[in-house]
């Protein structure tokens, strides 16, 4: 450890890459535990809220579903993060391996730097989130503004979301460690060849084709599993669609860059399709927020065009929709931190190919052509799988009529509108550091 805090203080000072590498990061955290406090504290209002009761434990059903839509966008910003922290000093760890650092050492000043760092995201995030709490209570359900009282977290559960967020930060950081400890050379030099993941697609539309196939004959299998159990094991196999999701969406980026490459017409094609098929894990994380929303969006869209058919039938319906909506908005602040966070990064972790791509004689637009698209393929891959996964899993519950319904249609239009002019904007923003990369300022 003696060894371990004067490294940490010294690779905490911030290089070419500039303040941001560190700012962003924690950033990433506060909205991550902010919103997570602010998602428990609705789900353990409408579980034991005596209000909620009146409908026969629907609210903490609906609340329990909203947390599992929720919880995986959140823990991947968690996780971008964190491996945002420990990737940007890859390098220098390397170097250090190589000048006879231990493994040992090299892993407890990561996951210490990244523990610290997710540590002061969690304290902002608690800050946030006390601010944004009056606006929480607002909120109308049950007829009426909820109040702070009621969503606000017991100190247990906020003990529990931050530390399950500083955990978040130092497992990624550990995990993404391996290629320094293992083959500090191969890093060092960027030698590594990208690896084909046929088998990981392969076994993750199997797995998808099985939930899909589990989901469309639930309904025989209800009966025997009883209320409770059913409602649970639908939950899950939601939550384990959409991890598949994330793992068959690399291997496709990187088949379609591979196909962009031997196809290229110009050089800005040429560049996208060789970095999308040789980094094409880190490019689909980039917009996998982009497939979550889209997802999101298919199941809110039902619940909306439900609520509408109902109209006023009683408190609950309203309930509903303002239900859908606020997770809805909460899933494209996700999104939009997401995106912030990532083509942020991207350009900080891509310094060395922007500069010698500008050294080769790349005219400007060329290179902003050539980012543009290594965004927005894997971008509609992620909007469409996204979405035709919310459909084939929300058919076989609520029917053709309503996903085909006006309400739902239009939801998810809006979410596919929104969610490309978000990344858009967020590529846009990241034109000055590119700027500044390729002057040689940062």
């Amino acid at each position: 450890m003696s060894t371990v805090l004067p490294l940490a203080r010294l690779l905490s000072r911030p290089a070419r890459q500039g303040r941001a590498a560190i700012a962003l990061p924690v950033v990433a955290f506060a909205v991550t535990t902010a919103l997570l406090l602010v998602v428990a504290g609705g789900a353990r209002m409408f579980l034991v809220d005596p209000r909620a009761g009146a409908e026969g434990g629907l609210y903490g059903i609906l609340a329990v579903l909203a947390l599992v839509l929720l919880a995986v966008p959140l823990v991947t910003l968690g996780a971008a993060a964190a491996r945002l922290t420990s990737r940007r000093r890859n390098d220098r760890l390397a170097t250090l391996r190589l000048l006879g650092a231990s493994t040992r050492e090299l892993w407890s000043l990561t996951v210490f730097e990244a523990t610290a760092i997710a540590a002061a995201g969690a304290a902002t995030g608690v800050l946030l989130y006390a601010g944004l709490l009056p606006a929480v209570g607002l909120l109308p359900f049950f007829g009426g503004p909820v109040g702070v009282g009621a969503v606000i977290v017991d100190p247990l559960l906020g003990a529990g979301v931050l530390a399950s967020v500083v955990l978040i930060g130092a497992v990624s950081a550990a995990a993404s460690l391996r290629k320094v400890a293992v083959t500090p050379l191969g890093v060092r030099t960027r030698s590594e060849a990208p690896a084909k993941k046929t088998t990981a697609f392969v076994v993750g539309a199997v797995l998808i084709a099985g939930v899909v196939a589990l989901v469309a004959n639930f309904g025989s299998l209800a009966p025997m599993l009883g209320p409770a159990v059913t409602i649970a094991v639908l939950l899950g196999l939601f939550a384990g669609a959409l991890a598949l999701l994330n793992l068959i969406g690399a291997p496709i980026v990187a088949a379609r860059g591979r196909t962009m490459a031997r196809h290229a017409r110009s050089a800005a094609a040429l560049v996208a399709g060789r970095e999308l098929a040789a980094h094409a894990g880190p490019a689909w994380r980039r917009v996998s927020g982009m497939a979550l929303v889209s997802f999101i969006a298919v199941v809110a869209g039902c619940g909306l065009a439900i609520a509408d058919i109902a109209g006023e039938a009683g408190p609950l319906m309203a309930d509903i929709r303002t239900g859908v909506l606020v997770t809805l908005g909460i899933a494209f602040v996700l999104l939009a931190c997401a995106v912030g966070v990532t083509q942020a990064a991207s350009v900080l972790e891509e310094r060395e190919l922007i500069v010698g791509l500008d050294r080769l004689g790349i005219p400007d637009a060329e290179l902003r052509r050539a980012r543009r698209i290594t965004v927005m393929v894997p971008l509609r891959w992620a909007a469409v799988g996204g979405a035709a996964l919310g459909l084939m899993l929300a058919f076989p519950i609520v029917g053709i009529s309503l996903i085909v319904a006006p309400l739902s249609v239009l939801t998810i239009a809006l979410t596919f509108a929104a969610g490309f002019a978000l990344v858009a904007a967020a590529l846009a923003s990241t034109r000055p550091i590119v700027t500044g990369i390729r002057r040689g300022a940062l």
